[in-house]
């Protein structure tokens, strides 16, 4: 043997240890023509060594979500594509370390290396095995010898485009189309990829957090509940059962009623069978319900009646709540102008939807669409909702709502509010502006985020006597009147927004109407925007939709408000990912909401 020379017999490879992570990472990122940063999803870390010498580096991560000439040599569906692609691991980086890269075979081998533990690896890290494993070559810089002469495949070659960190849209054109090379790590692999049905010993997916067994009995309970106008005779899809199929859908980020038809047709039998669809006789087989039943079924359910008893399962939910946020949000999709039966254009106006969500969870704990002028609806919807909510409770709402007749209703049922005040009650407006002179109890809170500091201050002012005969703020049942004063400064520019100011009403006992308590809920009043309305318009794009007959906008708004809820209580933070997870998984997602 040459002075030197690396024998390739005594060559191994194996897993990076936990302490050796920085290490790799350094070393790839100081030799690698493309850098290093970091790896996508499941990953895992191989190294070449000799006599403890490290030789070569290898990095596997999730296999890439699109690829043609892949995706046409194993001859999947795009569905097959979505729940199997974790059968496939990808070998991202590639690494011959400086001194063993003039070694004569040692790329094929420390690959082959690689390969033939790679199965196993995975299965002890990940907790499943692989079928198939994928490289991309710039053909540019590389021919690919290594790959070829470790028997890989070449299908083919990338349209040349990739994912860039910051663009706007998810892929850009970069130009470099790559040589697309495979390795069958079984020698079915394809076969099994492209299988009608998978293998038993593949593990099917779970959430990672479920519902109990008591909470999804009784919300398939309440489901059941729901009554319609449809008659019973041949009635082949049960109240229930559609509406589980189109909260799933929901809960998978489906928008429209087509896209909620196409993920209850991907789900398997077994499935359909447990949620309560009827056998057809004809074909022996369990069918997902159509669009076209879907819209006449759905727009057959009283509304009402489900928001009521959705709005009752979800406070059973959170009996701990004390305070919710009150808000009201128009589903601009449903607005109507199609031409009535004389030519002329109904015009009729987009519903609407008053929401009261819970400050400290984020869940929706009553719901009521109406329709109408904005000021006057809303305003009745909200007299209409109060007897539907938890007795005792604190509501927060904006100005709209600060009205003599709504405030007195909360009062006589024995509700707390918190109201801003604003130009819809002049003389009171007035009052807290110009006149009372606000010198009681303080507090003052600085926060930093997104690219601000925003500073908020809070004045409250003493108790109001109402034994006088004229107490200085005549207002139904209020107690207690606040300043809140809001500035923000740009934290990039130094710049210092102007202070805005707003006043508050409230009726609370002095032990509640704390300003720290009276700051919080203030701030708390957000909450209906940000974790509802904002998931509804972006994740769900609401607004999008042109579901517009009767009923239909009124239903599927209930139904997204209980699907962003049942992620509030499953603890899931980031909404649109979890979507997109449920999206590839109907079997699992529908799981979710049917026992």
């Amino acid at each position: 043997m040459p002075n030197g020379e690396i024998p390739l017999r005594e060559v191994q490879v194996r897993l990076v240890r936990p302490d050796e992570v920085p290490r790799w990472n350094a070393l790839m990122r100081a030799h690698h023509y493309l850098g290093f940063r970091k790896m996508c999803g499941r990953r895992l870390r191989h190294v070449a060594v000799w006599r403890e010498r490290w030789l070569a580096l290898l990095g596997w991560h999730a296999a890439a979500l699109h690829c043609a000439a892949r995706d046409r040599w194993i001859g999947w569906t795009s569905l097959q594509r979505r729940t199997r692609l974790f059968l496939i691991a990808n070998n991202t980086r590639y690494l011959l370390l400086p001194g063993a890269a003039g070694t004569p075979r040692l790329a094929s081998r420390v690959l082959g290396r690689s390969l033939a533990r790679l199965r196993r690896d995975w299965q002890a890290v990940h907790g499943h095995g692989l079928l198939l494993a994928e490289s991309f070559v710039d053909p540019a810089r590389f021919a690919g010898t290594c790959y070829r002469a470790a028997n890989w495949i070449e299908v083919g070659r990338t349209r040349g485009f990739g994912r860039t960190r910051g663009a706007a849209i998810g892929y850009v054109a970069h130009g470099a189309p790559k040589t697309v090379f495979l390795y069958p790590l079984r020698h079915d692999a394809r076969r099994q990829l492209a299988a009608a049905a998978p293998r038993a010993e593949w593990k099917p997916w779970r959430p990672r957090i479920m519902l109990s067994d008591s909470q999804l009995q009784s919300l398939r309970e309440f489901l059941e509940k729901v009554s319609d106008t449809r008659g019973k005779r041949g009635l082949r899809y049960p109240t229930a059962t559609l509406l589980t199929i189109v909260l799933a859908g929901r809960m998978a980020g489906r928008k429209t009623l087509t896209q909620l038809s196409d993920f209850g047709r991907a789900m398997s039998e077994q499935t359909l069978r447990r949620i309560g669809v009827r056998l057809r006789p004809q074909t022996g087989r369990y069918h997902a319900p159509g669009i076209s039943t879907l819209h006449y079924a759905l727009g057959k359910i009283d509304a009402p009646d489900l928001e009521r008893l959705t709005g009752e399962w979800l406070q059973a939910q959170v009996p701990e709540e004390e305070a919710v946020a009150l808000d009201g949000k128009t589903m601009r999709g449903s607005y109507c102008d199609d031409l009535d039966a004389d030519g002329e254009p109904r015009d009729e106006p987009a519903q609407q939807q008053l929401t009261a969500v819970g400050i400290n969870t984020g869940v929706v704990l009553g719901h009521l669409g109406f329709s109408g002028k904005k000021d006057e609806a809303e305003g009745a919807a909200l007299r209409e909702l109060v007897p539907l909510l938890p007795a005792g409770i604190t509501m927060t709402a904006d100005a709209l709502h600060t009205v003599r007749e709504t405030v007195q209703l909360l009062c006589d049922s024995g509700y707390f509010y918190v109201f801003e005040v604003k130009g819809n009650q002049p003389k009171i407006d007035l009052q807290l502006r110009t006149e009372y002179q606000w010198s009681g109890r303080c507090h003052r809170t600085v926060d930093g985020g997104h690219g601000r500091i925003e500073t908020r201050e809070i004045r409250v002012s003493s108790e109001i006597d109402r034994d006088l005969p004229e107490p200085w703020l005549d207002f139904p049942g209020a107690r207690f009147a606040a300043e809140v004063i809001r500035q923000v400064e740009i934290k990039k520019t130094g710049e210092v927004k102007d202070p805005v100011t707003v006043h508050l009403v409230t009726n609370l006992p002095p032990e509640k109407a704390t300003p720290e308590r009276l700051l919080a809920l203030n701030r708390g009043h957000w909450t209906v925007e940000n974790r509802i309305h904002w998931i509804r318009d972006t994740v769900f794009e609401e607004d999008k939709c042109r579901v517009r007959t009767g009923v239909l906008p009124r239903v599927l708004a209930a139904l997204t408000n209980v699907a962003i809820s049942l992620f509030r209580l499953l603890q899931v933070k980031n909404v649109s990912r979890y979507t997109d997870q449920n999206h590839c998984r109907p079997d699992a997602t529908a799981a979710l909401v049917a026992a």
